[in-house]
């Protein structure tokens, strides 16, 4: 069944007291979702219910009770804490201690992880320490499977103590680094000497992370709890949306209880006691349950997460507005880049702008500099933002598609917005750069011609088509003062022979005599020969 994240809030079964604080957790923590009164959606946070992430979720342990390293099945002896029992088999009783077996392959006497969330009396339980003192340390780790923010963490334990040293850390990147989230310990000196004397100083910022010694103690000695709470009591709290060191700081992928030393009566610290496993079978680690306050990461854009892939029931995407998109909500919609991606805030909702693209453009980038150069205009014909339209359509171009493409001018008959706002040049003519004026369609010529279409030469030049400039023709001297023979290249690297006087255009193309052709006019023209004389075809 796939988690639900829209409607009432999951509650752990328990007794009571587990009730009373959940509901008093979800009470803070539901206040902060809504820390003003909301108008809609513009201007405000949004933000989807917490529920109860640790079910259905994937959750492993490093070892069990009752299986070996390699997972086959072996028997654990352990005995409880508390003593034998007052009533029940006399065969579980050994010397005062009421006792059992663990096994894998008894479904009545295993006792897996999964245990451990799956919302019933059943219980997780680690090997004892009879079996190896190695078992002190035990990791419990959660996949959330994917980024939730998380508000509090709540155990509750089953027939043994809860731990004497433990560390709650988080992963954000699917369990591939571990920071912690809160150290757990007997003693202040505990905490200085295992994590270090700013664990046990006030909480000054949102990320502190700090050492607490009320959960360690070895009362009671079975059915304990710890709740631990990741919001309350830090600068943040009461404003959740514009914190975003503490919005980070309550992220999560994957969560792990990160057990070090079990819990013992004063007696059984003797060096000697720990290696006796009538002592040593009474200490394991073992957990009836685990719940996870939490919700999808929306960044303040959706007001529900729900599973839309088919495919993966357990993965839930945020419903987003604002026009967001992404599974957290975490980018802005194609088309909707004119401003900066932000998460929403108390009082403002961020949204994300639209790029005005005319009609031209589906989709758009937000570019910086184009922001600070002021060269985007919004919606408002403003030139507020740095939205750049993408692949404009229509014969479009630029910023915002504002201009036609070389080769098309802007219609007077058509709106920018219409698809027809570009037209196409009628400058087919060899003497134009084809390209034309906006409005009125009239032809660019190229630099040697003039005209409303291009036919005459420009001012300067002359004998039209060829428009060469009127210049008086220069020829390079040796250095003895005398011209240099026919078909030597001058300074334009033209042949001085075969081009008109003044050798090549503006542009530094040559201008050919007629009787010449070829790049520099140094090849004969078709009919003629005896370059650079090329004289014509004799006729008979």
């Amino acid at each position: 069944m796939a988690r639900a994240a829209t409607g009432a809030r999951s509650l752990p079964p328990g007794g009571g007291l587990t009730r009373l604080l959940l509901l008093l957790v979800l009470h803070v923590c539901g206040s902060q979702a809504q820390e003003l009164p909301t108008n809609g959606v513009n201007g405000f946070s949004l933000h989807p219910p917490y529920f109860n992430l640790a079910e259905g979720t994937k959750i492993t342990a490093t070892a069990t009770c009752g299986e070996d390293e390699d997972g086959r099945a072996v028997q654990d002896l352990y005995c409880k804490l508390v003593g034998g029992p007052v009533s029940g088999d006399p065969s579980q009783t050994i010397q005062g201690q009421y006792c059992d077996t663990c096994s894998s392959a008894d479904t009545n006497r295993a006792h897996p992880i999964t245990n451990a969330i799956d919302g019933t009396e059943r219980w997780w339980q680690s090997p004892p320490l009879s079996r190896s003192a190695e078992y002190n340390q035990v990791n419990v780790t959660l996949d959330l499977g994917q980024l939730f923010h998380v508000a509090y963490v709540l155990i509750k334990f089953a027939n043994s103590p809860r731990p004497d040293l433990w560390v709650l850390e988080r992963s954000v990147d699917f369990g591939k680094t571990y920071q912690p989230w809160q150290f757990f310990a007997s003693s202040k000196r505990d905490c200085i000497e295992q994590f270090g004397q700013r664990t046990i100083e006030r909480i000054y910022h949102d990320n502190d992370v700090i050492c607490t010694t009320e959960y360690s103690r070895i009362v009671p000695l079975e059915n304990g709890e710890i709740v631990v709470s990741l919001v309350n009591g830090r600068p943040g709290a009461m404003n959740f949306s514009y914190s975003p060191v503490l919005r980070e700081f309550t992220k999560a992928t994957n969560i792990r209880l990160r057990f070090l030393r079990t819990n013992t009566l004063l007696g059984h610290l003797m060096g000697k006691a720990l290696r006796d496993p009538t002592v040593t079978r009474r200490y394991y680690y073992s957990i009836k349950d685990i719940s996870i306050g939490g919700r999808c990461v929306c960044n303040g854009h959706a007001e529900a997460c729900n599973a839309k892939d088919p495919n993966d029931p357990y993965k839930l995407q945020c419903d987003c507005q604002h026009n967001t998109c992404g599974p957290s909500c975490d980018r802005c919609c194609p088309g909707f880049n004119q401003l900066p991606w932000k998460p929403a805030t108390t009082y403002s909702a961020n949204e994300c702008e639209p790029c005005n693209c005319h009609g031209h453009a589906f989709d758009c980038y937000y570019d910086p500099a184009v922001d600070k150069q002021r060269a985007s205009v919004n919606m408002q014909g403003e030139y507020v933002g740095g939205g750049v339209c993408m692949e404009c359509q229509h014969h479009t171009t630029g910023i915002n598609c504002e201009r036609c493409v070389p080769g098309y001018y802007r219609s007077p008959d058509h709106p920018l917005e219409s698809p027809l706002a570009c037209s196409r040049c009628q400058c087919e003519s060899e003497f134009t750069d084809g390209t034309c004026e906006d409005h009125t369609g009239r032809c660019y010529c190229k630099p040697n011609y003039t005209g409303e279409r291009c036919d005459s030469c420009a001012e300067g030049y002359e004998n039209f088509p060829t428009c060469y400039r009127k210049t008086v023709p220069t020829f390079p001297t040796d250095y003895n003062g005398e011209v240099r023979p026919a078909g030597e290249i001058i300074s334009c690297e033209c042949s001085a022979a075969g081009t008109v006087p003044g050798g090549c255009d503006s542009s530094g193309r040559c201008v050919c005599r007629p009787e010449f052709t070829g790049p520099r006019c140094e090849q004969c023209r078709s009919g003629f020969h005896s370059y650079p004389n090329c004289e014509g075809e004799k006729t008979p």
